[in-house]
């Protein structure tokens, strides 16, 4: 009996060391992109816990109106829902070159010409990563909108001198 032609092959793809080396390098830039990736969604975890962390510290502060932080709230919310798709892009970006790299391997072993789904994903990949990149810069434009470093405080009033400075 035959053996199976996917393990002929295996043995003949992982037996030829330069086949197997030419992959490998052509791993590494989808690699690169992975890494960027990881490290985008790392940004994004953080400020999302931040976004949590202040909205919850406004739920728990007692005011006389609570509705006066209703517009905060408000704004840390759309804030944390445009952190939310930047998320759901970037770990879809993640997977698609996870399939790649993974597709890179399966098509030599398998003896498949895989260039145009590998292109494909390549894309699909990239555009998504763009498209959580731009969700991060709305959500810093909405941050640092609403941040205004104490010019909300009304000016300080002049200090009176004390009778030892007349």
């Amino acid at each position: 009996p035959e053996p199976p032609q996917l393990a002929l092959n295996f043995l003949n793809a992982t037996g030829d060391l330069e086949t197997v080396a030419k992959l490998i390098h052509l791993a590494v830039a989808p690699i690169f992109l992975l890494t960027a990736v990881s490290t985008t969604l790392t940004v994004l975890i953080n400020r999302l816990a931040r976004i949590v962390d202040r909205g919850r510290a406004i739920e728990l502060r007692e005011s006389p109106d609570p509705s006066s932080h209703r517009g905060e709230l408000a704004l840390l919310e759309r804030r944390a829902r445009l952190i939310y798709r930047a998320m759901t892009l970037g770990v879809m970006a993640a997977i698609m070159v996870c399939l790649l790299m993974s597709f890179a391997f399966l098509g030599e072993l398998l003896s498949t010409n895989p260039a145009r789904a590998l292109a494909v994903l390549f894309v699909a990949a990239l555009l998504c990563y763009t498209g959580a990149l731009m969700f991060l810069l709305r959500e810093v434009f909405l941050a640092v909108g609403s941040f205004r470093l104490g010019m909300h405080l009304p000016p300080p009033r002049p200090r009176r001198p004390t009778p030892v400075e007349k």
